[in-house]
């Protein structure tokens, strides 16, 4: 596909090295010259600087011809229009980074008028993932397949107990069990497993459930559902935001530490009534103060990579039981130690994910769509979603002991007409249906690409 990307920040620079990397013709817009000829030296990427705003520029690009384009730049207003210009001069596709709550929450009343295909907001999917991990003090990320009908779970198994004393078989067996473990990263290393496996002590684990059943299987891993009450927050940006309003919904009342005043009223003029603190969240006396020690989670969301580290490692060193750190750049977690920083939350990885999603999407069209596509196993291993087509005749009424599957590929579940199928081996993919898999391969399209 021809792809044009407007803003090289963050979420730009991510998106333009791995839509790259899955072979698609990208065009980068951006005024920065330098930004665009470290890009243009890493990756084999066209560039032209300039306001993306400009209809002139647009048409250099070659929007006429572009199937997507993307707006990512700082400035929500920017995007939209960028988007709407880019619509009426032939773009098939339209996708705008829009942050501004004032403007999310009202999106959909004109995205339709813009030509806004999609709107893409890292805040927001960053807020809604920490939230889901709150609730389990173990997990690292929960995500939602199917409208919510099935979830992927990741966590990492920190003792002994029924679930390591078993095969996944015998786990299934004994304490009905109708999770699905989908892949386990152990020493560096990445599987998609079979009921022969066994999970042990320290193994992250990535497995697929029926909402209901997640908290049957995280109980048999020694992990209990609790939803945190004393939660200190440091940062006060728009994840914070977002979370904070997630919050309040289920009578949460969190403590916010920002050292910059104008954040802070910023915040507190948004959300009234939230304890927000003006102070240096990084200093010991400060958090003592505001009880670190009797915390149920701390979670770290200041604008620095470095601070959300360290600040995460001083929770989990006192005790906290629940720690979420904010990362930007995922090449620092290489820096660190995994187990010390609690459940890391990188906010351009999420919006990477869901855009190559749609992508895999709209460049396959006439088989199965990948709906929904998120990394696991610390980004070794991928879950996605797929619409089963009438082209499949190769995979459908098939049973699936009688499937060739590829190495690395497990089928996670079977969505059909409001259900949940947990497969076996006696059970068919139909045409209608929406298959859940995971695997290790990279780059998979379509469904029938599982298949030897």
């Amino acid at each position: 596909m021809k792809i044009v990307v407007i803003g090289t920040g963050k979420v730009g620079s991510v998106l333009i090295e791995q839509l790259t990397q899955e072979g698609h013709q990208i065009v980068a817009i951006d005024r920065n010259e330098k930004k665009l000829m470290d890009l243009q030296n890493s990756f084999d990427v066209l560039c032209l600087a300039g306001n993306a705003a400009d209809r002139k520029v647009l048409l250099e690009a070659g929007v006429g011809t572009a199937d997507l384009v993307i707006a990512a730049t700082n400035s929500d207003e920017v995007n939209m229009l960028c988007c709407l210009l880019a619509k009426k001069l032939g773009t098939s596709h339209t996708i705008a980074r829009v942050r501004k709550h004032e403007l999310a929450d009202e999106i959909d009343m004109f995205a339709e008028d813009m030509g806004l295909s999609m709107t893409i907001n890292p805040e927001l999917y960053a807020a809604q993932e920490i939230f889901s991990v709150l609730r389990f003090p173990g997990l690292m990320s929960v995500e939602s397949f199917g409208h919510g009908l099935f979830q992927m779970v990741e966590f990492r198994l920190s003792e002994e107990g029924p679930a390591t004393s078993m095969t996944l078989n015998e786990l299934s067996r004994k304490y009905n069990s109708k999770a699905l473990v989908c892949a386990i990263r152990r020493d560096g290393n990445t599987v998609i497993p079979d009921g022969n496996a066994t999970l042990r002590a320290g193994d992250f684990i990535s497995f697929a459930a029926e909402p209901k059943e997640t908290e049957h299987f995280l109980k048999l891993c020694g992990i209990k559902s609790r939803m945190p009450k004393h939660v200190i927050i440091i940062g006060a940006g728009m994840i914070a935001y977002y979370l904070i309003r997630m919050m309040r919904e289920v009578g949460m009342k969190p403590v916010v530490i920002e050292n910059n005043q104008a954040n802070a009223e910023t915040l507190n003029q948004a959300i009234p009534k939230v304890l927000i603190i003006n102070a240096d969240g990084t200093d010991r006396d400060i958090l003592g103060e505001e009880g670190l020690d009797s915390a149920d989670a701390f979670i770290a969301l200041t604008g620095t990579d470095e601070i959300n580290m360290l600040m995460g490692m001083y929770a989990f060193r006192e005790g906290v039981p629940k720690v979420v750190t904010k990362v930007s750049k995922s090449s620092m977690l290489d820096l660190i130690d995994m187990d010390r920083v609690g459940s890391v939350v990188c906010p351009r990885d999420i919006v990477a994910s869901r855009i190559i999603s749609y992508v895999r999407a709209k460049e396959n069209a006439g088989g199965s769509d990948v709906e929904t596509l998120y990394r696991i196993a610390q980004g070794t291993a991928e879950a996605l979603e797929f619409v089963v087509y009438e082209e499949h005749g190769s995979i459908t009424g098939t049973p699936l002991k009688d499937l060739k599957t590829r190495d690395g590929v497990i089928i996670c579940a079977i969505l059909r007409k409001g259900a949940v199928i947990i497969p076996r081996g006696d059970d068919t993919i139909e045409q209608g249906d929406h298959v859940v898999i995971a695997t290790t391969i990279k780059q998979l399209s379509d469904l029938s690409m599982i298949l030897h």
